[in-house]
């Protein structure tokens, strides 16, 4: 293994949403200085996969796994990586949980926006005293790295859980998603009440992460590439 094959290790993101890869990026960016994270914008790549699974496991890896066949000719070594996150609200029987980006009904077609989602979630909570939630992120790594008997493949999955609740109307203008009707309650904030590094110091899905980070940082010392990894947020 030398330290041009070290340097062309590559974490791909595996998602077109831009407001998760602001979150991701911060807290993958230490993980190795053999290691870059990519988004798929920033390397041309342009792809809608459908998340045909029924857990959030099964999109999360359906996702790597299809990134990771995309690209794995274009790098030898590289790291995909997805995350399928989701609201599940007690009252509500768990939903939206992995329908969470598809909740409000819409015409044929049509996807619904973030704030057509809270409106429904808060009008199908209509008159409901139980509002406890929890979000819920699963990563998934689908990879290869170099050692000396030649490229290891592997897959894993990490998840992160924050207990909440859902407020009674949208607080605060930052986040995505939920954000403005999920409170926090370690913080009794919501997530659209905090600063990204707020967030990123106890979301779910940097819970996530952190994990997938331990997972990562265990594998590269077992093949003896140097690394910076923190299971602390940026």
């Amino acid at each position: 293994m030398t330290d041009t094959d070290m340097n062309q290790i590559a974490i791909i993101l595996a998602t077109g949403n831009r407001d998760k890869i602001r979150e991701l990026r911060p807290l993958l960016e230490n993980i190795s200085p053999f290691f870059r994270v990519f988004a798929l914008h920033e390397i041309g790549v342009k792809v809608d996969i459908e998340e045909t699974e029924t857990t959030l496991e099964g999109n999360a890896l359906l996702k790597a796994r299809a990134i990771f066949n995309l690209l794995a000719e274009r790098f030898p070594f590289m790291i995909a990586l997805s995350d399928d996150t989701g609201l599940e609200v007690g009252s509500l029987n768990g939903a939206p949980g992995v329908y969470s980006a598809r909740y409000a009904p819409m015409p044929a077609g049509e996807s619904p926006t973030y704030t057509d989602n809270v409106r429904h979630l808060l009008l199908s909570m209509n008159g409901i005293a139980d509002r406890s939630a929890r979000f819920r992120s699963v990563i998934a790594l689908k990879g290869s790295l170099p050692s000396s008997q030649g490229p290891i493949l592997f897959e894993e999955t990490a998840d992160g859980v924050v207990p909440g609740s859902i407020t009674l109307e949208p607080k605060g203008d930052g986040g995505f998603g939920y954000d403005p009707v999920f409170l926090v309650d370690s913080t009794g904030k919501t997530y659209a009440e905090m600063s990204m590094t707020e967030k990123n110091a106890l979301s779910h899905r940097s819970l996530a992460v952190q994990k997938a980070i331990a997972i990562l940082k265990e594998m590269l010392a077992g093949q003896g590439i140097p690394s910076t990894v923190t299971t602390a947020p940026l």
